[in-house]
């Protein structure tokens, strides 16, 4: 079953209604329905109405891609228990250079 949004009371003793989505429309807008305490007038509410567009994105997926994915794991990535990322990271530090530094700082001497 399921299980009904619970109301919150405010210090004055006001009941405020749960927030309400609606379904997309045929726009592909969703109503977003929320209520708060009146800051001015403690014995009212505010109510807040948002409109959200929805936007699908759809994907085109190559059927190789997805035979792949079925594969059996290799390496560590059949190891690690957690299958949320298996990348492995290395711990070995990489230090890049830039290779036209030493081209920058023969320019900057002659201009001085």
């Amino acid at each position: 079953y399921a299980t009904t949004p619970i109301e919150q009371k405010t210090s004055t003793g006001i009941t405020i209604p749960p927030t309400h989505t609606s379904r997309v429309d045929s726009k592909g807008i969703k109503l977003v329905t929320s209520y708060r305490a009146n800051p001015s007038n403690p014995s009212g509410l505010l109510k807040t109405i948002t409109k959200i567009r929805v936007n699908k994105v759809v994907t085109r997926e190559h059927r190789d891609v997805e035979k792949r994915r079925q594969w059996r794991k290799f390496g560590q990535a059949a190891v690690d228990e957690d299958q949320s990322n298996v990348t492995i990271h290395s711990r070995d530090d990489i230090f890049l250079e830039d290779p036209n530094a030493d081209n920058d700082l023969q320019e900057e001497d002659v201009a001085k």
